[in-house]
């Protein structure tokens, strides 16, 4: 019972099906790890509450629903899912088909009129990699994570991508674009920020003990992020930029979904034991950039 609406409430967030689309493998990975994460939560809330077997399945129900939520809420693609529906429906430069047309709720440029878009996006990847204009703003706070653009760079990705597309987007597709043009690891959030005239988000205002207190932390962050890829391997430098690609993981190591998903997961893991008490998405994020960069100069 506890495997099938598994099933059928995580149908319901996009955000969460793999790449290639929900294999049984991946099903026993999501049933696997609920049990592992809420089995003992959820027997004592049915034992305690639950009056009949109506009651238990409306109660496992929303306990898995719940679960879900969190996950799609913790991930990368959950959290620029919601940061792009927020730009794309506050800019004039897009607008969603309407009900009545084909591909309603799907998005495009405004009076474009054109069909669904159906085909492959390595070329939707290419137009969005072709922008070079991109600015990732510099982040002072060691509570909340950093953005991944900022607003004029998440306009211009999207209006190049659905222009390359010729047809309208669904929000999945633009959501997969973006996760290949900006890599996403260690769970980064798309968070709402006001900028500063010196390109520079805060929360608030530092005052000036503030701002020699961040520039100490960004230094600490940057010291800690390089010794962390010094102790990663070769291989783990390479994924730790596609760690969210599953597909590209896999064409990467040359194995199947299990054994990438595993090895993800492992990495993850080391990445978290290795920072330890240092600021995790200043560091995270640090650790991603350096990655990168080594990739590019290979």
């Amino acid at each position: 019972m506890v495997y099938k609406l598994l099933k059928e409430e995580a149908r319901r967030f996009p955000v969460l099906a793999p790449a290639a689309g929900w294999q049984p493998a991946d099903w026993e990975d999501l049933f696997g790890e609920f049990l592992e994460e809420r089995a003992e939560a959820v027997t004592s809330n049915l034992q305690s509450l639950a009056t009949d077997d109506a009651s238990m399945g409306r109660l496992l129900r929303r306990s898995i629903r719940n679960w879900l939520i969190d996950r799609a809420r913790e991930t990368g693609p959950g959290a620029l899912r919601r940061r792009l529906e927020e730009v794309l429906s506050a800019e004039p430069e897009f607008e969603q088909a309407p009900e009545g047309q084909p591909g309603a709720k799907r998005w495009r440029l405004p009076g474009s009129g054109w069909a669904p878009w159906s085909g492959d996006t390595a070329k939707l990847v290419e137009a969005a990699q072709a922008v070079s204009a991109v600015r990732i703003p510099k982040w002072s706070s060691t509570t909340r994570r950093g953005p991944i653009a900022d607003r004029a760079s998440i306009v211009a990705v999207a209006s190049a991508v659905l222009s390359a597309a010729g047809g309208s987007l669904e929000i999945a597709t633009l959501v997969e674009v973006f996760v290949a043009r900006f890599p996403i690891v260690l769970d980064p959030v798309i968070v709402g920020t006001d900028e500063g005239s010196d390109g520079i988000y805060r929360d608030t205002a530092l005052t000036p003990e503030e701002a020699v207190v961040a520039a100490e932390e960004e230094l600490d962050a940057a010291v800690t992020a390089a010794e962390i890829v010094g102790m990663l391997s070769p291989e783990e430098r390479r994924i730790v930029p596609i760690a969210d690609q599953q597909a590209m993981v896999r064409e990467l190591l040359g194995c199947g979904r299990s054994q990438a998903s595993l090895k993800v997961k492992r990495l993850r893991e080391r990445l978290r034991q290795l920072v330890g008490d240092h600021d995790v998405h200043g560091v995270g994020l640090e650790v991603i950039r350096l990655c990168s960069e080594a990739q590019q100069e290979e």
